[in-house]
């Protein structure tokens, strides 16, 4: 399976919050791909040498640039669905692009975004 994280998957584990760390490890475990989109570890990222569960975890996932090429994907996707958020965007598009389920606090956000899209994923609590 793929997966792809947004900035609240990467808190609750930060946050070493019971279920979020416990879902991670088995998605490690079971060799799964996860996907972060390099501006959701960016808005995360505060303190790397006291955030050493996020760093940690950062290290088993998959980092996505934001390319040229997204640019007017991102941006029209925002467009048709009248929204404004570049980060979530970007994460729909990622998803779409990778076929993965989207781990996210923001499940409604990220289901217009993906409904948007066209691109029919699984949207699953941290």
């Amino acid at each position: 399976m793929r997966y792809v994280y947004d900035s609240g998957t990467l808190i609750a584990i930060d946050n070493r919050e019971r279920e979020a760390l416990r879902r991670h490890e088995e998605r490690l475990a079971g060799r799964d791909q996860l996907i972060v989109p390099a501006p959701v570890a960016a808005q995360v990222v505060r303190a790397p040498n006291r955030q050493a569960r996020l760093m940690f975890a950062l290290r088993g996932c998959q980092i996505v640039p934001f390319e040229k090429r997204h640019v007017a994907k991102v941006g029209m996707l925002l467009a048709r669905s009248g929204t404004s958020d570049v980060v979530d965007g970007f994460v729909a598009v990622a998803a779409a692009e990778a076929d993965a389920a989207v781990v996210t606090s923001d499940a409604d956000d990220i289901g217009l975004l993906l409904g948007t899209l066209g691109a029919r994923l699984a949207v699953l609590a941290p």
